[in-house]
């Protein structure tokens, strides 16, 4: 961008000379707007903009995906006492634009459920703003990273996720407790009837008296089955 001949480079070795000299930022912006008016509206709506137009990308990743059903089988190897290893099988249930439920029908009982609960805090993208105070805390041209609080105070301090910019689909997020442990989770994708899923995922697990790795796969999805809201209900 060009505007009244005038580089964008040198209006930024401009705006870093004159801030770092105490110049009140007022009139930084009232001279950044006689030399490049469009240079003030990207300097002031680049960041809101960015993360809304990125989330829209997001949740249009899948336009006609509006249910699933999938297996999900994960390893699981617990670091801390009683230091057991399982294999769990389990059906994953989801329904937009808010419903993620897991079922584990074999494994032990007690991993099962610590796992299982980490689905619970897997928002659909379409839904964080609704749910979270959204903020992009960076972007390298690939990568976008965001930090995600619950507008709701609960367990969840806090989600920091990785977003992929080419194909807009969530590559990592890592939950932050209030009790000091964290779980997280990468995710890889592939296509089922021209729909982009997750297929498998890698993860870690840091609780009080709890510490896991985790491996799993997804597959067999079945996809826009008709699930009823009690479906997702507690038992």
């Amino acid at each position: 961008m060009r505007t009244r001949g005038v580089p964008p480079s040198l209006i930024f070795r401009l705006i870093a000379r004159v801030w770092t000299r105490g110049v009140p930022p007022s009139l930084i912006f009232r001279l950044i707007a006689r030399v490049s008016p469009p240079l003030v509206v990207l300097l002031i709506a680049s960041p809101a903009s960015a993360a809304t137009g990125l989330l829209a990308r997001m949740a249009d990743v899948n336009p006609n995906l509006h249910a699933f059903t999938a297996t999900m089988h994960a390893n699981v190897v617990m670091k801390s006492f009683p230091f057991l290893s399982a294999a769990l099988t389990g059906t994953y249930y989801h329904k937009e634009p808010d419903k993620t439920k897991v079922v584990f029908t074999s494994g032990v009982p007690l991993i099962a459920s610590q796992f299982d609960k980490l689905y619970a805090h897997i928002e659909s993208p379409s839904q964080w703003e609704s749910v979270y105070d959204v903020k992009i805390v960076s972007d390298d041209g690939a990568v976008t990273a965001f930090r995600l609080v619950p507008k709701k105070h609960g367990n969840v301090e806090r989600i920091d996720a990785k977003v992929d910019d080419k194909t807009a689909t969530v590559t990592s997020m890592r939950w932050a407790d209030d009790n000091g442990g964290y779980a997280e989770m990468t995710n890889h994708y592939g296509t089922v009837d021209g729909n982009t899923v997750v297929t498998s995922q890698t993860g870690h697990v840091e609780e009080p008296g709890y510490v896991a790795d985790i491996t799993s796969t997804i597959d067999h999805y079945a996809i826009n089955p008709d699930l009823a809201d009690s479906v997702f209900s507690e038992q």
